[in-house]
Order: C-alpha cells, then sequence, then structure tokens
C-alpha cells in the first residue's frame, strides 16, 4: 500500500511510539526503600575534633533503630543509646582520640526495610568536616535494579512493541479486502 493512506498509517505509528517513549519518560520511579541521605560526620570527613554527637538522616522517617555505633583508636565512643526522630536519628558520643573512626549504623525504615552501613571519618589535625555533607552508604542494595530497568528493559521493550505493533498493522492491512 502506498501513497497518502500509508503516510497516515506511518504517522500513526510513530505517533503511538512517542507517546509511549513519553509516558515513560514522565513516569515517576517505582517506590524505592528509604536510605541515608547525609550524615554528619560525613564519609571521610576530617574533623579537628570528636563532635559531642552523629546525626543521620534518611529520606523517610526511622521505625526503629537497631545499633549505632562509633568506634576509634581507643574503642566505642558512643554515649547512650540513639534516638529516633522522624528521619533523624542522633547518638551522643565521647571525646575521643585522634584517629580513625568508623560509625556503623542498622535502622529500619517505616517501610519495614532495614538500612544499614557504615561512615568513615578522621579526627585530628586537617580540613574541618562540612556539615550535612552526602554520606556513603551500603543498604544492602548495591545494585540499582530500578536504573537498569529504565535505561535498558523499558526502552527495549518500547522499541520492541512499536514494532510488533507496525507489523500487526501492516499484516491487517494487506489482509483487509481492498474494498475497505
Amino acid at each position: 500500500m502506498t501513497g497518502p493512506a500509508a503516510r497516515r498509517g506511518v504517522v500513526r505509528l510513530v505517533l503511538a511510539a512517542a507517546a509511549a517513549a513519553l509516558c515513560w519518560a514522565t513516569a515517576p520511579p517505582a517506590a524505592a526503600h528509604d536510605e541515608l541521605l547525609f550524615s554528619d560526620p560525613s564519609e571521610s570527613g576530617v574533623l579537628r575534633e570528636m563532635p559531642s554527637r552523629a546525626v543521620l538522616t534518611f529520606t523517610g522517617p526511622v521505625a526503629e533503630v537497631h545499633e549505632v555505633t562509633v568506634t576509634g583508636p581507643d574503642g566505642s565512643v558512643a554515649n547512650g543509646t540513639a534516638t529516633a526522630t522522624g528521619p533523624e536519628v542522633r547518638q551522643n558520643l565521647w571525646a575521643g582520640p585522634d584517629g580513625a573512626y568508623t560509625l556503623t549504623y542498622d535502622v529500619v525504615s517505616s517501610d519495614g526495610h532495614e538500612i544499614a552501613g557504615e561512615i568513615r571519618f578522621e579526627v585530628g589535625d586537617g580540613t574541618p568536616d562540612a556539615v550535612g555533607a552526602a554520606a556513603s552508604s551500603s543498604s544492602g542494595d548495591d545494585d540499582d535494579p530500578d536504573g537498569v530497568l529504565r535505561g535498558i528493559v523499558v526502552p527495549a521493550g518500547v522499541v520492541l512493541l512499536s514494532g510488533a505493533g507496525a507489523l500487526v498493522i501492516r499484516h491487517r492491512r494487506r489482509a483487509a479486502p481492498s474494498g475497505t
């Protein structure tokens, strides 16, 4: 089939594919689990002296704190039990000697997902830490399945479905009686 009818069919197919791509591109990502957003001290931060508390800020409310520990050259500097208010977890700290420290956390977000990770920082001579700088976390979800789906699988699916739709339309048009 050639001429205006064929061109209209091609235009419809292109518009359908464009609409599908637009829907995919503007769709919100699948609901993700909460994760660590910021920490003070920050990952790889260098502090002149030990702060009086560590603060972890998550992307959603924290339902339960299993554990927050801060250990350094002389052992633990955690002072008391960590507390959670909304998305923020606070752990009071004792003063400790200069050296390398590791803050480990294990909390449960309001969606029931466990979030665990660690933050390493230094206390001693050096550049002051930027308060609230982005932290590095490991929640057990190191690979990003949503990113893979949105970046590869979904566009490939759109292309395959568009091609299949074009073949169906073409087949129907060839099979239709020439009087319609």
